[in-house]
């Protein structure tokens, strides 16, 4: 593909878009009530929020994702369009944060994978799920 067509798609789409907070994690530390033959008791640090800019953000309904992902019926899941070079962020993120509800880009009946897709012009899509739902 052409880099200054990127470049233009790119700066066309500079007015469209919205802030996705990517939180890292940093530690898992021992809490008050750390029990190790329970493996439970942990305490999750993270390291400060690093913005990016998502292309888009659509929000996904339940019938959708059966729809898409066969064998899920999860609500409150978001899709996301990030550039490339924002890619490995969302990847390693522990979570997200869109409209002050938090998003994971995993989920533990997929075998804890992100649902990546790759689109035309150097962006990514990804399939992000509200946390606490299974």
């Amino acid at each position: 593909m052409n880099k200054n067509l990127n470049g233009k798609i790119n700066k066309a789409l500079d007015g469209c878009n919205e802030t996705v907070w990517v939180y890292l994690k940093a530690s898992n530390d021992l809490g008050a009530n750390f029990d190790p033959y329970r493996n439970t008791g942990y305490v999750e640090t993270f390291q400060s929020p690093i913005p990016i800019k998502a292309v888009a953000v659509h929000q996904l309904s339940g019938s959708g994702l059966v729809a898409k992902e066969l064998g899920l019926s999860l609500t409150g899941a978001i899709e996301i369009i990030v550039n490339d070079t924002d890619k490995e962020l969302i990847k390693n993120a522990s979570k997200l944060k869109y409209n002050n509800q938090f998003y994971t880009t995993y989920h533990e009946a997929l075998g804890a994978r992100t649902l990546e897709m790759s689109r035309p012009f150097g962006m990514t899509k990804f399939t992000c799920f509200l946390q606490g739902n299974s």
